[in-house]
């Protein structure tokens, strides 16, 4: 019999899933409706025609429900962010990295250009789905990022207790 070893998780202090606000999908789904419509160009309607735009608004539905979610998780040892159910993109931070963190209120679309991975006129970068609160971190390198969450509080506090535990 042979023992299975295993790596252990640091343990998780805060994790939150979000989907992205209405407006995005709202946006993709016009998108969606003006290709379909400019897929048919006046054209009657065929069984390839059909078969084209079926497996078009399919391929954008799976697109939609893979990426539009962003989830966060702080552990002892870092905090990461990712985008989709499976993580085409993600984001660490190595707790150790973090001189303090604030919670903030932002615009979305004016301070960062639309919801997702954003960088602001600072060149800072910006992570969220929804929403106008989160947690700016800055780092000690001189740079800062900002979480978007639905519980700023909680994540400020959850990465303050990780950075600098009591003693």
């Amino acid at each position: 019999m042979s023992t299975l070893a295993t790596l252990q998780h640091p343990a998780v202090v805060f994790r939150e899933e979000q989907n992205f606000d209405w407006r995005v999908y709202t946006l993709a789904g016009l998108i969606e409706l003006a290709l379909g419509l400019g897929l048919l160009g006046g054209r009657s309607w065929s069984f390839e025609m059909g078969l084209v735009i079926t497996a078009g608004l399919a391929f954008s539905a799976f697109t939609v429900l893979i990426l539009f979610h962003m989830t966060t998780l702080a552990t002892p040892t870092e905090v990461c962010v990712w985008f989709g159910w499976l993580p085409l993109y993600r984001r660490s931070v190595p707790i150790a990295s973090v001189r303090r963190v604030e919670v903030v209120t932002f615009r979305p679309i004016a301070d960062y250009g639309f919801w997702g991975i954003g960088r602001g006129r600072s060149g800072e970068r910006a992570l969220f789905a929804r929403g106008n609160q989160g947690v700016r971190i800055f780092l000690c390198d001189g740079g800062s990022i900002l979480i978007g969450s639905q519980r700023p509080a909680e994540l400020a506090a959850a990465i303050e207790l990780a950075a600098h535990p009591p003693v």
